[in-house]
């Protein structure tokens, strides 16, 4: 099993120490994942995993700062732990791939809590510090969220139309 890990355009030291730990390891190993992908943006010096098999409790790690591809890597991933950051927790719930959801209160007034707070509360991810993941994912918070609601594919307009009817009929 795969987790994928992404902080999204900026960085995000505490999350990216976090990942990079052997207590965070261990904790994806001991619930079965084998493979840990990391995208740390501008956090690059912050990642500094474990260099030995026993230390890494048997994960196989690749990182890099940016991709052309994250679509492809979330399809791959089993899990996403992904920053707050509104594009990044929307890809993971259109994906349909369990997501952890990391609130960065140091970025912009703390504007990311609200967002993940209520998508957590309406059961579609799971929310998580830097300093609580470790425990989130020991304890398997990402099992049994709910699926997210798929896109009405019709055009803006039709859905504007539609509801300025409601309200004026």
């Amino acid at each position: 099993m795969s987790v994928y890990v992404t902080v999204g355009s900026t960085g995000f030291d505490k999350l990216v120490q976090t990942v990079s730990g052997k207590d965070f390891l261990q904790a994806l190993s001991s619930q079965g994942f084998r493979r840990l992908v990391v995208q740390y943006g501008a956090s690059a010096g912050e990642f500094e995993p474990p260099t030995t098999r026993s230390d890494t409790y048997g994960m196989s790690i690749e990182s890099f700062d940016y991709t052309s591809w994250p679509s492809q890597l979330i399809e791959q991933a089993d899990l996403i732990i992904s920053h707050a950051g509104t594009g990044s927790i929307l890809e993971a719930l259109h994906s349909g791939t369990p997501a952890i959801v990391v609130v960065n209160h140091e970025l912009m007034n703390d504007h990311q809590s609200e967002i993940a707070h209520e998508l957590a509360s309406s059961g579609y991810v799971a929310v998580a510090e830097p300093a609580t993941l470790v425990d989130a994912i020991a304890r398997s918070t990402y099992t049994g969220l709910l699926p997210y609601p798929a896109a009405d594919p019709r055009p803006i307009g039709e859905i504007i139309d539609e509801e300025t009817l409601q309200v004026f009929s």
